[in-house]
């Protein structure tokens, strides 16, 4: 079977599009029944040899990626994608929400992630009507859907009028190997002199987007008796002026940690050097820091809303992300009590490998041989 692959999101480094992209390719170019091609148009400081490490023929398109992509457009342009990618292929495979704005031949397989713009508080309303806009176009000229989780694709019904049985579930994967591997105690040192982490910490690895409920969990981090935030102190990754206001406002600046961006390689030791993971996220179509920390085998915190209570399983403590009280007991839990702390770990071991990036192209299979029947 023949399938042309959009490498548009692929080099869009720290994304979990391009993290999901990079992966799932990677298994299905390891599949011998397919013949992949690859396409990616024109974008400003991406050449031709950041492309090179595909094990397939990639088109580099001279056409630009703003025009092709353009939300200006409510139709398509008047030709066709395979002319644009130098092949023609029954199945066109798009791992992002954002697809051409042209015509084309065969199938197209199209990919939403999540409606956070949607379903949250943003910073920017135009993020909102921009986001339906490519959202909307893509499920119009999709034959098919992929999603990664039960949960987004409930959102994605209630959202938009579209046949169920055409939206596939292609789940998130962790490299297990990765965040489980022991690291040396000289080099936990050094990570942590690095990021001046301190001794004993729970900590948020993420986003601060408003959706993420950060400020709730430094208000839960504050309701934790003073004997305890003397002992264990949170770190919070990037954080903002509104954050750190808060904390001070709170009189807790002084135990609130807030780093500079974490390099992708020394997350799993970040996770290892914490006593905990707290992820109480309003909304999330899949949550990935909840099965990274579980890799690493860190205990987490996450929210019973949304896709979190899907992908966390019975391996994390789920609290209402609304109900502050809920987080600040679920704290004091894990940093008192070492044996639940033990039987979080090992249940979060077992969950973690069922997210496997191989499970995750076995599903994205599945799907191009359910289309290929339909051909």
């Amino acid at each position: 079977m023949k399938i042309n692959i959009n490498l548009q999101p692929v080099n869009n480094q720290g994304s979990g599009i391009a993290l999901f992209a990079n992966k799932l390719i990677k298994q299905l170019s390891q599949h011998k029944s397919y013949s992949i091609s690859g396409c990616f148009n024109f974008v400003r400081g991406v050449k031709e040899k950041d492309l090179a490490r595909f094990a397939f023929p990639v088109k580099y398109s001279r056409i630009p990626a703003k025009a092709v992509y353009s939300r200006l457009l409510k139709n398509p342009l008047p030709f066709y994608y395979h002319a644009m990618a130098a092949s023609s292929a029954p199945i066109n495979l798009f791992l992002t929400y954002k697809i051409p704005r042209v015509r084309y031949e065969g199938l197209v397989i199209s990919t939403i992630h999540d409606l956070i713009p949607l379903r949250t508080t943003t910073e920017n309303s135009s993020i909102q009507s921009d986001y339906h806009n490519d959202i909307a176009y893509a499920i119009k000229h999709s034959d098919y859907l992929i999603t990664i989780s039960e949960a987004s694709k409930k959102d994605i019904l209630s959202e938009f009028l579209y046949d169920k049985n055409k939206i596939f579930v292609v789940p998130n994967g962790v490299d297990f190997e990765l965040y489980n591997k022991t690291i040396e105690a000289e080099k936990l040192q050094e990570i942590s002199k690095k990021y001046q982490l301190p001794d004993k910490f729970v900590v948020y690895l993420g986003g601060i987007r408003k959706h993420k409920n950060v400020d709730n969990l430094i208000r839960a981090y504050a309701l934790l008796s003073t004997d305890i935030r003397e002992e264990v102190s949170l770190v919070i990754t990037q954080g903002n002026q509104e954050l750190k206001k808060l904390a001070a406002d709170l009189h807790i600046e002084k135990q609130v940690f807030f780093t500079p961006y974490i390099d992708e390689e020394d997350k799993p030791a970040l996770y290892k050097l914490a006593l905990a993971m707290a992820f109480i996220s309003s909304y999330e179509g899949f949550g990935l820091p909840i099965i990274e920390a579980m890799a690493a085998g860190t205990p987490v915190i996450t929210s019973n809303i949304s896709s979190m209570p899907e992908v966390a399983g019975n391996a994390a403590v789920l609290v209402d992300p609304f109900k502050i009280e809920e987080t600040t007991a679920a704290m004091e839990r894990i940093i008192l009590d070492e044996q639940f702390r033990k039987e979080l770990i090992e249940a979060g071991y077992k969950n973690a490998k069922q997210y496997s990036w191989t499970n995750a192209g076995d599903a994205l299979i599945k799907l191009c041989n359910t289309v290929n029947k339909q051909l």
